[in-house]
């Protein structure tokens, strides 16, 4: 299944997570049209990764190997680290606004007056800029999807698990760049503390025996 150019599936609980043998690569050994997700940054993505941003990424990635740990950490239970700190970032300067077109289309799935009719219902949400098709049919009872102004769809809807985020092309990049700057840092890091054991470490040198005072 692809949504907005990206592979993916959703999962037991509803959510669109994105997959592929992409997730992994460098930016530079992919073609910027492979799964239409390698496009030239947009100025959103490249204002969100601000000099700020990008020196807070490699202050934890450096931080974190000591820890034990890489991206994540679990304090009280809540997430912590690196993929909080970014997740929260990009919901404030990338992600698109789902509240305001999520809540509208709740309340006409709600209302008890609308008639549905089988298959496609188009809504144009008011003040959002938003755009969204209904179903409704017997075998799935209630769906729906939310489109932003350029046509992307950045939320879904199932009576089975209610309403979760579609990422767009814009969060998908900007979480992949975020990443790749994480994991480069994080390398680095690794490599001075193995590099600080080693200069660390005795050297041994010779005849082991050579070491003992042998006494007549």
């Amino acid at each position: 299944m692809t949504i907005n150019g990206i592979p993916g599936a959703f999962n037991s609980y509803g959510s669109y997570r994105a997959t592929g043998r992409t997730a992994n690569c460098p930016a530079s050994k992919i073609s910027v049209s492979e799964d239409g997700l390698f496009e030239p940054i947009s100025k959103k993505v490249s204002g969100a990764l601000s000099d700020e941003y990008v020196e807070q990424i490699k202050a934890q990635a450096r931080a974190d190997p000591a820890k034990g740990r890489y991206m994540d950490g679990y304090d009280s239970k809540q997430r912590t680290g690196f993929s909080a700190m970014r997740d929260a970032h990009m919901k404030q300067f990338v992600s698109p606004d789902r509240a305001k077109p999520t809540s509208q289309v709740s309340a006409a799935i709600n209302d008890p007056k609308r008639v549905w009719h089988t298959g496609a219902n188009l809504l144009d949400l008011l003040d959002s800029l938003c755009t969204a098709k209904v179903f409704h049919g017997p075998m799935f009872g209630t769906t729906a999807e939310i489109y932003d102004r350029n046509g992307e769809m950045i939320a879904g809807y199932r009576d089975s698990c209610g309403w979760f985020d579609v990422p767009t092309k814009d969060e998908t990049r900007f979480q992949y760049e975020s990443n790749h700057i994480y994991r480069e840092a994080y390398k680095a890091a690794e490599a001075e503390i193995a590099a600080a054991k080693q200069t660390a470490a005795p050297a041994v040198s010779g005849d082991a025996s050579a070491s003992f005072d042998v006494k007549a």
